[in-house]
């Protein structure tokens, strides 16, 4: 029997056109005496101005019950659109979903959480989001709370918790919810290792009791080895289908061999080529130099920029602006230029030292300078996204753009008594 079965799935957005709006004309008012201007209104129906943008085009396919589905490919490729429409939470333009049983998703960190309530009140209001009795709910209260090791922070409003106490508690209230199908986001990249290991070992034994998952993730030795099957998004279709061995291998040979299978599909921008060099993938690796899907605060990762140098002797210089929330946080440039001598693969290595980052959402734009005959420049806008997380000591979330750990020192003056003014 079959979970899920997607059947010709799209998902079109519309790209607003400056040009395209100005070359219609503007509604107006006729008052007599003078002409009103209106605004713009795209009526229902009507096709809007502007360019159109597929995330998601022809993806069929079907999910046995019991099956863990991995779903990888590049930033944009179209996989957290598809587990939007999965969920629910957006519709698609095209095509249709057939389910069988109780879908919970794990999209985004916190999500479906008001942070002004405890986590008892939190879980009783997720149960009854997916139509669990709260006598039901609070049988199973205990091995939630257990789970998530909470027990001390129970009663205390979430917006105190760190991102990893708001991930235990978001996926212990997902797993116990006796869900048939689970879709799950990059957020299991967050965490620490044990706890990402405990995650991975209870998924495993609630599929083999019969839950289908759909698990979206950037790292291949995770998908590897959780997963009974890979599909992988490029350009919002899908590019392969199999066995995970077989499609991580022809994923990772031809981001390196394609630079242009790494540029998302109406999501990023930028002319990411030139006649000297071209950005074939841009990635976050932890201090191992391993791929990850998040940042860890408490450690160094790396921002790598993989080019394809196409001349011998060309100089090159690499500039990374780093955004939260659409605000540029900071840019790093490459101190001096680096000369590669021969034609080939060059990656270029941002460190970003530990405590920088606060437990926020990051994007990443990539700039990279060439010089052969003449200075130009290759780009790649939209190139990173990732979410860092904080190792949580009962500690509240780190608030802002970033969190630096700086030197503090306090000084105690001691109090000098005023002198008596002399009577005369």
């Amino acid at each position: 029997m079959d979970s899920l079965v997607v059947e010709d799935l799209g998902k079109r957005y519309i790209v607003a056109s400056k040009k395209a709006a100005a070359e219609r004309p503007r509604p107006t008012l006729n008052l007599g005496v003078a002409r009103l201007p209106l605004p713009r209104i795209s009526l229902p129906g009507r096709p809007a101005a502007g360019n159109e943008l597929w995330a998601l085009r022809h993806a069929t396919f079907s999910v046995p019950q019991g099956t863990l589905l991995g779903i990888i490919g590049p930033n944009g490729a179209g996989k957290s659109t598809l587990l939007k429409i999965l969920a629910r939470v957006t519709r698609p333009t095209e095509g249709r979903v057939t389910g069988h049983g109780r879908v919970v998703s794990l999209l985004e960190l916190g999500a479906g959480f008001n942070p002004d309530f405890s986590a008892h009140d939190n879980i009783l209001m997720n149960a009854a989001m997916h139509g669990i009795s709260r006598r039901e709910a609070l049988e199973r209260m205990p091995e939630i709370i257990e789970f998530a090791e909470l027990e001390d922070f129970t009663d205390n409003p979430v917006r105190q918790y760190s991102s990893g106490m708001y991930l235990r508690l978001a996926f212990s209230v997902a797993i116990n919810m006796q869900p048939d199908v689970l879709l799950a986001d990059e957020i299991l990249a967050v965490g620490d290792m044990a706890f990402q290991e405990r995650c991975l070992d209870r998924v495993a034994q609630e599929a083999e009791r019969g839950l289908t998952v759909l698990f979206v993730s950037h790292d291949m030795s995770a998908v590897s080895r959780l997963c009974h099957r890979i599909i992988w998004l490029d350009k919002g279709q899908i590019a392969g289908d199999g066995e995970p061995e077989k499609v991580v291998a022809e994923y990772e040979e031809a981001a390196l061999g394609k630079g242009s299978g790494e540029v998302a599909f109406g999501a990023r921008s930028g002319r990411h080529a030139n006649v000297t060099a071209e950005i074939a993938s841009v990635r976050l690796l932890n201090a191992r130099g391993e791929e990850i899907g998040a940042a860890p605060t408490v450690e160094d990762v790396f921002v790598r920029i993989r080019l394809k140098n196409r001349k011998p002797g060309a100089a090159i210089r690499g500039v990374v602006d780093v955004y939260s929330k659409r605000f540029l946080v900071f840019r790093s440039a490459q101190a001096e230029d680096v000369v590669v001598e021969r034609r080939g693969v060059v990656d270029l290595l941002m460190k970003i030292p530990a405590h920088l980052l606060a437990e926020t959402s990051y994007t990443v734009n990539v700039t990279v300078y060439t010089f052969s005959v003449k200075e130009s420049k290759v780009v790649l806008n939209n190139a990173l996204t990732f979410l860092a997380y904080g190792h949580d000591s009962g500690g509240q979330l780190k608030r802002g753009a970033i969190a630096p750990r700086l030197d503090w020192s306090a000084h105690v003056h001691q109090r000098i008594p005023k002198k008596r003014a002399s009577v005369v």
